[in-house]
């Protein structure tokens, strides 16, 4: 399996992904859940980097095993490290933690 491919799960909420997606570290596909948190007008005026409202603030990559939401084994027969990375676009440019 190395194509890209989204987990439906109609337990999840609004806004989180579950994917099957190219790994930050390793360049190789793992299951991932993405977390992000999109700007709200008070952020706006708290962070002159901010352009508007929607615009994502930051978003957290976890690979992942299992969907949290529903419980399904997504990792067949692949390895996964647990690895994760923090992305920080609210300022001049990303930061990757």
């Amino acid at each position: 399996m190395g194509k890209y491919s989204v987990h439906e799960c109609r337990n999840q909420p609004v806004g989180i992904r579950v994917e099957f997606s190219r790994d930050t570290f390793q360049e190789e596909f793992t299951w991932q859940v993405t977390f992000s948190r999109e700007a709200t007008e008070k952020d706006l005026e708290n962070n002159h980097y901010l352009e508007e409202v929607g615009e994502v603030m930051w978003s957290l990559v976890a690979e992942i095993t299992h969907c949290p939401y529903c419980g399904k084994n997504l990792m067949e027969s692949l390895n996964n490290n647990g690895e994760f990375v923090l992305f920080d676009p609210s300022g001049w440019s990303t930061n990757v933690l």
